[in-house]
């Protein structure tokens, strides 16, 4: 009986780790753009970055800082999902750490170089990646948001409009093992270790600024933060498992390259610009649970055939533009005080094709709008700035329609209205000195 219960559970950790880890891919930043200034102005940035926002943004940027600034904030989102009816999702609550750090180098490098820090944490978990039956109704775009991000860069000012900089953005990744076995009583028991560890995707930028305007480019790698647990099933008697593999993609983002154009200076400030990214590099977020031997024990060789391991069934993403627009108002009524006001709008394609077979993994366009307000204060009074966003997505309606082949009792047959709205909040306070 012990035995038997041991192999069902490897089994059941097959079967679910076959299926599709559809719940949880890209970041935060790349969802709603990284800060309140940027998250108010469609996700732009890459032209018309500051502050700890830039380290996401365009780390070039970093260095039209002179100033050391420490800010702290919040953000906050809610979502409304339904296929057609509503999805039950945990809203997202979490907290902004960012820094500027200007180098005090003299002579030719004074005011040159900065480094950024850029961090958000939400309160209640550091990565989440769940496992879901394909026929399952979701919505991958709830727990993208669900994950610590990180940023590092620095910037410098090349001189003649010139601004280079780069970094890092960091996911967390998981790795570890289950080992079930008999010890030396006969008894049946597991052990289990998990490490967490980090993964890293690169952040490049560049700038050129000319009178009133800047061209910006940023190139964002492609970020992964997988999880792969191995089980092993040893010294059952008769009974022969192999490894299996619990593994995927917790959280994904795509390569992409940020391209944008801006008035910099005056009392209205406009960027426009788009985002190309490559979602047709996305493996899909589940890896084979039992995979072929590379070399076939019998031979010493490679296998001659497929050992006929079952893999996921490919999403068919495509890559996607993304096209962005974003306005400042600057109001000055004395000159230690600037009042902003913001607005912003993007549109994010969907790279899904629809869900036409068995799967109900669903993800519509959105159109993003974004308003939002600044303050910053300088001598004689101490060197403040506030930020307020307010965001709302709404997901374009779409028919999902299944094929004749689908079973009746499918959740999507035979069509599926899928639409929703998000509506995401964020407020930073930054302290100069």
């Amino acid at each position: 009986m012990a035995r038997r219960r041991a192999l069902l559970l490897a089994v059941a950790s097959a079967a679910l780790a076959a299926l599709p880890a559809g719940d949880a891919w890209s970041s935060p930043e790349d969802v709603y753009g990284f800060g309140p200034r940027s998250m108010a102005m469609g996700g732009t940035g890459a032209a018309l970055g500051r502050g700890f926002e830039a380290v996401w943004s365009n780390p070039a940027l970093l260095s039209l800082e002179h100033r050391r600034e420490l800010t702290i904030g919040l953000l906050g989102s809610v979502f409304d999902l339904r296929a057609p009816e509503r999805l039950n999702y945990d809203n997202l609550a979490g907290g902004f750490i960012g820094a500027v750090l200007p180098v005090p180098f003299a002579g030719v490098l004074k005011d040159r170089i900065t480094i950024g820090l850029g961090f958000f944490t939400p309160f209640d978990l550091i990565v989440r990646g769940r496992i879901l039956y394909p026929e399952t109704k979701q919505f991958p775009l709830a727990d993208r948001t669900a994950s610590v991000a990180v940023q590092v860069g620095l910037g410098v000012d090349i001189g003649y409009g010139v601004r280079i900089g780069g970094g890092f953005a960091a996911l967390a990744a998981l790795t570890g093992s289950v080992l079930v076995a008999t010890d030396a009583s006969g008894r049946i028991g597991t052990v289990v270790e998990d490490t967490l560890v980090a993964s890293y995707g690169p952040i490049l930028g560049a700038s050129y600024e000319r009178g009133a305007y800047r061209v910006g480019l940023t190139y964002r790698g492609e970020l992964v933060g997988r999880f792969n647990v191995v089980i092993e099933v040893k010294d059952l008697g008769q009974i022969v498992v192999p490894p299996l593999n619990i593994s995927g993609l917790a959280q994904y983002d795509p390569a992409q390259i940020a391209l944008e154009v801006a008035r910099v200076r005056g009392p209205w400030r406009v960027t426009a610009g788009a985002t190309y990214k490559r979602w047709s590099a996305y493996p899909g977020p589940a890896e084979a649970t039992v995979r072929c031997p590379e070399i076939d024990p019998s031979t010493g060789a490679p296998p001659a055939e497929p050992c006929g391991a079952l893999t996921p069934t490919p999403l068919g993403y495509t890559d996607t533009i993304v096209p962005r627009l974003g306005v400042e108002r600057v109001l000055s009524p004395k000159t230690s005080v600037s009042m902003m006001l913001r607005a912003g709008y993007f549109l994010e394609i969907s790279p899904s094709p629809p869900q036409t077979a068995a799967a109900n993994i669903y993800d519509n366009t959105r159109s993003v709008f974004g308003l939002g307000y600044g303050l910053e204060l300088a001598a004689p009074f101490p060197n403040l700035r506030f930020d307020l966003a307010g965001q709302v997505q709404v997901l374009h309606p779409r028919a999902n329609d299944k094929a004749a082949d689908v079973p009746a009792q499918n959740p999507g047959a035979p069509s599926v209205r899928t639409s929703g709205v998000v509506v995401a909040g964020a407020a930073t306070v930054g302290v100069g000195f």
